[in-house]
């Protein structure tokens, strides 16, 4: 399973808290936030677990608890989730049966549950589209003692609505908590107490996602208050109670993100009108051994905090990323500091929190050196290069022409932004692409970005060749674990990328990744003339692996596949992107050295393409996992 990271919350951050709550005026409020729907899916080959409406209830209670008592630690006030009670006070769920038995279903099928879970409670007129729900599954099985998971347990969403995939199981009861029996297993037989610490953490940690909160780890300073519930808490949550630890808490982060979400803060007054901001101005120092940002930000709905995610790249994933907070004054400025530095690199990524709930994302890559200093660079240079990059988005080319010139003068001393900007003026001339057939006979690589595919899909957006495409946070440049690449290609999943090579190549050679700034998984796949040549493990972290070379003799023909899935609540069509790039020449192909086919043997094709999964990544500022 996976779980997540923590937070902290300092005096000095509650002083702070409590005069920010009201520097930004929130947007007005006409109704109580709608209740989390809770749905119990019963494969076809089980029945309901005995108890689970009273067990669920008292679970799904716990939780609330959880996030109240966070809520009010951070100095938001006592707010948590709403549940959906009858005239009774019991909690309602909707039963669900799954149209197969419990082992067709697999770690994967988070999409299938819930599009059967949609479609069961479609026929009762609820639309789970406009909700927030958590999907208690039967999909916990039990072999020999151990504890199998067999379904999906991940969670994903918005500030809006989103999805919580959970299990169900008899030993699952907020009840058992503090108990030390033995009977419960995670890993290794455990005590049914912290088989609750880890399940019921986990209900918590998946919400949290369905929330739209992403992974973050607590500070040094407050590892005496336990582990963050959106890190490593999910398996610590309540072990209090079992005098084994201090248990799991809400970060201070995770709670800025709650503060105006829908589900904490109700509905609004007026429909939902689209946010937009801007980090205007942005300064850095390194003083007292923490990277010190000030700057200003312009949003509508206005902005009340920052909340900032400082990811060492040395451990893979997110859990590790510490969170920090600051507010946002009346003026749009802001002052936020960042302890804690390792060495190596980082990734510091800042969400500019709106009083209607939603985020924007700034990310900066960074490195610190083994004296524990930062190279600021990105941070000084990532608006004047966005700048410039948004006037190429906007096809003012003069304007991004000079910028881009004024960037090279200025950052004459930083190669990664002269590059950039060198790259963008190359984009602003662009070539047209040319058949194979037309380049010169003469020995070295060619890069594919330079060659006309025979056929090139992707599943979003439009095949595109040393850029991405421009979205937030104004960035079009191909990039893959933090490194820069002027050549290559860029694809969402499902992509097909297909080469006819008429046997004048010998040799393909390029490296892939996931590009920055995009979640989910891939698997990449070349084929010649329908023979697969390569297929690659899946990949998840923005980590660039090997070149990879294929030598054919004489190809015929070359086809990548990229397959991907996201992570997130199955609402969106998938949002992997990878880029195929190499470290000098991009996706090269190397001539063979020979004439023409031989007669009676037809052009070869290379062809790559992708598939997408079924579970899609949420939308813009989603956050997911699956454990």
């Amino acid at each position: 399973m996976d779980r997540l990271h923590r937070q902290t919350a300092s005096c000095l951050f509650l002083v702070s808290c409590t005069v920010w709550a009201h520097a930004a005026a929130p947007v007005a409020r006409d109704g109580p936030a709608p209740p989390i729907r809770i749905v119990y899916f019963v494969t076809s080959d089980r029945a309901p677990i005995a108890g689970f409406q009273e067990r669920l209830d008292r679970v799904m209670t716990e939780v609330q608890r959880f996030y109240r008592q966070g809520m009010q630690t951070a100095g938001y006030g006592p707010k948590t989730f709403g549940l959906d009670r009858d005239e009774q006070g019991r909690l309602r769920m909707d039963v669900v049966s799954g149209k197969h038995p419990m082992r067709s279903y697999g770690r994967n099928d988070a999409g299938r549950v819930r599009e059967e879970v949609k479609t069961a409670l479609a026929a009762r007129g609820i639309d789970v589209d406009r909700q927030t729900i958590v999907i208690f599954q039967t999909l916990l099985a039990w072999e020999g003692g151990r504890a199998i998971e067999i379904g999906p347990y991940v969670g994903g969403g918005d500030q809006r609505a989103g999805t919580a995939w959970v299990y169900d199981d008899e030993r699952l009861d907020a009840r058992l908590l503090g108990s030390r029996e033995p009977g419960g297993y995670y890993g290794r037989p455990c005590s049914v107490g912290e088989f609750n610490s880890h399940y019921i953490g986990g209900v918590a940690h998946e919400l949290g996602h369905a929330f739209g909160l992403p992974h973050d780890c607590q500070r040094v300073a407050d590892r005496a208050r336990g582990l963050s519930l959106m890190g490593g808490g999910n398996h610590t949550y309540g072990q209090e109670l079992r005098g084994e630890g201090p248990g799991s808490f809400l970060t201070a982060a995770s709670a800025m993100l709650l503060a105006y979400s829908r589900p904490f803060a109700g509905e609004q007054a007026a429909p939902p009108r689209r946010p937009s901001g801007c980090l205007c101005e942005l300064d850095a120092r390194f003083a007292g051994g923490k990277i010190v940002l000030t700057g200003e930000v312009i949003a509508e709905p206005p902005a009340f905090g920052i909340a900032a995610f400082n990811d060492w790249a040395e451990i893979p994933a997110d859990y590790d990323a510490v969170s920090w907070t600051c507010p946002v004054a009346d003026d749009g400025s802001f002052r936020l500091e960042v302890g804690e530095l390792r060495a190596g690199a980082s990734q510091l990524r800042l969400r500019v929190c709106r009083t209607d709930g939603t985020s924007s994302q700034y990310a900066f890559d960074y490195r610190v050196d083994a004296q524990g200093t930062p190279d600021l660079t990105s941070f000084l240079s990532r608006l004047p290069l966005a700048e410039a990059v948004g006037a190429y988005a906007a096809g003012d080319r003069r304007r991004a022409a000079a910028l881009a010139a004024e960037l090279q003068r200025r950052f004459a001393d930083t190669p990664d932004v002269r590059r950039k900007a060198a790259h963008l003026e190359t984009l602003l001339k662009p070539r047209p692409p040319r058949g194979l057939a037309e380049l010169p006979d003469q020995a070295g690589p060619v890069s594919v970005s330079d060659v006309r595919f025979r056929t090139a899909t992707v599943g979003w957006g439009r095949p595109l060749f040393d850029e991405v495409l421009i979205e937030p946070p104004d960035q079009c440049f191909l990039q893959v674990g933090g490194q820069f690449f002027e050549r290559g290609l860029y694809a969402h999943a499902p992509a097909r990328h297909e080469l006819v090579l008429d046997r004048k190549w010998r040799r393909f050679q390029t490296s892939y990744g996931l590009q920055d700034g995009h979640d989910g998984s891939m698997v990449f796949v070349v084929q010649d003339d329908g023979r697969e040549l390569f297929r690659s493990p899946t990949i998840r972290e923005h980590v660039l692996p090997s070149d990879s070379r294929f030598s054919n003799g004489a190809f015929e023909s070359v086809l990548w596949v990229l397959s991907g899935s996201g992570a997130g609540d199955g609402r969106k069509p998938i949002e992997c992107s990878c880029a195929m790039v190499a470290g000098r020449a991009a996706c090269s192909l190397f001539r063979t050295g020979v004439g023409p086919s031989r007669a009676g043997v037809g052009p070869r094709r290379v062809a790559a393409h992708a598939e997408t999964g079924a579970l899609g990544r949420g939308p813009a500022g989603a956050g997911g996992s699956a454990r």
